[in-house]
């Protein structure tokens, strides 16, 4: 419930998506049955949610 409650409320808040990345690795440290794979899978689609949905849109065409 606890890792659920850090993908869900705490990864979106991150500023980079190589955060939740650091984060797995050191909550896999305090307990050999964390699920490491699926914990960056659901953090991520958490911070895409925020982050994709408000991101700029860039126009990065350049006409010559």
């Amino acid at each position: 419930k606890d890792y659920e409650l850090i993908c869900d409320k705490l990864a979106p808040l991150f500023h980079y998506p190589t955060a939740i990345t650091e984060a797995a690795n050191i909550l896999a440290t305090t307990n050999p049955r964390f699920d490491r794979d699926k914990f960056i899978r659901r953090a991520t689609e958490k911070w895409e949610e925020r982050y994709a949905q408000n991101a700029p849109r860039v126009d990065d065409y350049i006409p010559y």
